[in-house]
């Protein structure tokens, strides 16, 4: 993924009108997580991580957060059930 297509990934999730705060969050931690991964697509990510820098407290509102960019098309997101995972997430 190119520099100009994470700006305007970035740009597209801070200009949806009715994204909580907490969904902005979380999508910006699973940025950093994919930096640090040195930018493959896709990546792994674990939820411990993900709420922590995220500031998320809640796994319920993990999911949730999880669940509506997936769904509205910002990530594909794989979980892992397995505890030593992480899950595979893929910025689109």
């Amino acid at each position: 993924m190119t520099a100009l297509r994470m700006e305007h990934l970035v740009e597209s999730i801070l200009k949806e009108p009715d994204l909580q705060p907490t969904r902005v969050s979380v999508f910006l931690a699973i940025i950093q997580l994919w930096k640090e991964q040195e930018r493959r697509n896709p990546f792994q990510i674990s939820r411990s991580k993900i709420m922590k820098l995220s500031g998320v407290k809640s796994i319920v509102t993990y999911h949730k957060c999880i669940s509506e960019l997936t769904d509205r098309g910002f990530v594909l997101y794989r979980p892992s059930y397995h505890p030593k995972m992480g899950s595979e997430v893929r910025l689109k």
